[in-house]
């Protein structure tokens, strides 16, 4: 299967359970999706689909806020430390996103209305109620479970699809029971959570000028011991994965062209033209011109 078919194919499968989504509404959003699950993370901008009035999904939608301090829905609920505030979204209920001036960072995770609800009834013979925005929390493991299945969808190695199946339900229990207010104990290890922590402050903040003290000092640990800490755990120094997440956002703002190359290099934390021609040389074989080139025809 060629790149450009895999692509349609995966945009019919987000169809399913987004609602009738184009290409162009998800130019900004990083998606990873199998037949009943997706995940899509609004990477560098709004999603178009997300802030038509009045749409709604043929999935349940939750969406998983990495702070409390966003936009999007009132909190309702205090969050506790070590958890992640999330928001229910039931099929064909009729809301928006509004568009502000400050982007906030989130994952929507959908699921079919055919997986969520079979998983369900092993909790309660009632159908599940009709979530508006409906609030929960999760523990912050989920979102080593999001990463794995990120991965999993990225790499495509064999057996790939039934382990997609497989975290899909595991993550849309844990979803369960977090509306259902069943205590989940914590599974791994607390430095893991601190490095997802560090990773998602990377990418809320892959524009500004990031040091590794600064990163160190966001879970209060020494920069030697975060630096090991890091590697560990993602396979990189913390520098070089956050080039490397600044020249994928640089990549999409670069197919999307609603930017030019002098603005993507400011806009993605590079303090220079030149450093992110050569970065991005560097890491991709190719001048960010000839990158962008076949998609501005």
């Amino acid at each position: 299967m060629t790149e450009l078919s895999a692509n349609n194919n995966d945009l019919l499968k987000a169809r399913v359970l987004v609602g009738p989504i184009t290409k162009d509404d998800l130019r900004y959003v990083d998606y990873y999706v199998s037949d009943d699950f997706g995940i899509f993370i609004p990477s560098v901008g709004f999603c178009q689909y997300a802030i038509k009035p009045r749409h709604t999904h043929p999935a349940y939608s939750f969406i998983l806020f990495f702070s409390g301090e966003q936009d999007i829905v009132p909190v309702e609920i205090e969050i506790k430390t070590e958890h992640y505030l999330v928001s229910a979204m039931a099929p064909g209920v009729p809301h928006e996103e509004n568009p502000t001036d400050t982007f906030t960072r989130y994952i929507a995770i959908m699921i079919s209305r055919d997986l969520y609800e079979t998983q369900y009834a092993a909790y309660d013979r009632n159908p599940p109620g009709q979530y508006n925005w409906d609030q929960f929390l999760v523990p912050h493991d989920i979102m080593l479970l999001l990463k794995k299945f990120m991965g999993e969808y990225e790499n495509g190695l064999p057996g790939h699809q039934q382990a997609l199946e497989a975290l899909a339900l595991i993550i849309t229990h844990h979803f369960i029971r977090g509306l259902l207010k069943i205590d989940v104990s914590r599974d791994f290890a607390a430095e893991r959570f601190e490095i997802g922590r560090v990773i998602d402050y990377i990418h809320q903040n892959y524009g500004k000028k990031l040091s590794v003290g600064k990163l160190a000092r966001t879970v209060n640990m020494s920069e030697s011991h975060f630096i090991r800490t890091f590697k560990k755990e993602t396979g990189v120094a913390p520098m070089e994965y956050l080039i490397r997440v600044r020249l994928d956002k640089a990549k999409k703002l670069l197919r999307a062209g609603t930017m030019n190359i002098t603005e993507i290099s400011l806009h993605c934390g590079f303090n220079s033209i030149s450093h992110f021609s050569s970065s991005f040389t560097r890491h991709e074989g190719i001048a960010p011109s000839e990158y962008q080139s076949p998609y501005s025809e």
